[in-house]
């Protein structure tokens, strides 16, 4: 068995432990990064029926069902 002291012990829990803040720490920022929502035009959609206003994760989508009365939304270009 490998003799160590209580001090170095410690210290190497510690160590431990701050190695795994940090990776789950910068596990949590890709993954936030990855799922972001922003806000934009592009991503708006309104619908008509009901007057909703609600977000798309996908930006190249041009039509959308709305999440109350679940009509079919078009997003209009605006020129």
């Amino acid at each position: 068995m490998i003799g160590i002291d209580l001090t170095t012990g410690l210290l190497i829990y510690l160590f431990l432990w701050l190695i795994t803040l940090v990776v789950l720490w910068i596990r949590e920022l890709r993954r936030i990064k990855a799922h972001d929502w922003s806000i934009s035009n592009n991503r708006l959609f309104r619908c008509n029926s009901c007057h909703y206003s609600f977000l798309m994760k996908d930006e190249q989508a041009h039509i959308a069902r709305c999440p109350r009365c679940n009509a079919m939304c078009i997003l209009l270009k605006k020129q």
